[in-house]
């Protein structure tokens, strides 16, 4: 029974949807650090550049791992990049919000940010970009 459980969980497009994300956010995150406290670009820079090159590290791997689709590449990664760009205005207003307005730590304001957009996200991303019922973007 419990074996069974781990067995589908480990099936579960969410959990694997989840480990890309843990990946996702390492790079989000660390080019983010890079930008932001290392080099002192703006932190709203720093997040759209950041999550620029998580998006593309996160499509290509639910793409290929999480959903196992791989027809109409170009179509999807429009799809999910349109996507991700309302995810980067939810996560930017937040990152306002918690950084100048609450005062809080850039990088904890980011960490907290990513994870909201990132369960909104993941629903937007399964039944537009991956599931059957498609947006029409013409390309």
């Amino acid at each position: 029974m419990m074996v069974s459980l781990f067995v589908r969980l480990l099936k579960s497009s969410f959990l694997k949807y989840g480990i890309v994300g843990i990946f996702g956010l390492v790079v989000d995150m660390g080019i983010f650090y890079l930008l932001h406290e290392v080099l002192g670009v703006n932190y709203i820079v720093s997040n759209i550049i950041s999550s620029s090159l998580a998006v593309i590290h996160n499509f290509l791997m639910n793409s290929f791992f999480t959903f196992k689709v791989k027809d109409k590449f170009l179509r999807r990664f429009v799809s999910f990049y349109l996507i991700a760009l309302v995810g980067m205005a939810l996560s930017s207003g937040f990152l306002v919000v918690m950084i100048d307005g609450l005062k809080m730590d850039s990088m904890l304001a980011k960490m907290v940010s990513v994870l909201v957009v990132a369960v909104i996200q993941y629903f937007l991303n399964k039944r537009l970009t991956f599931g059957k019922k498609r947006i029409s973007i013409k390309l």
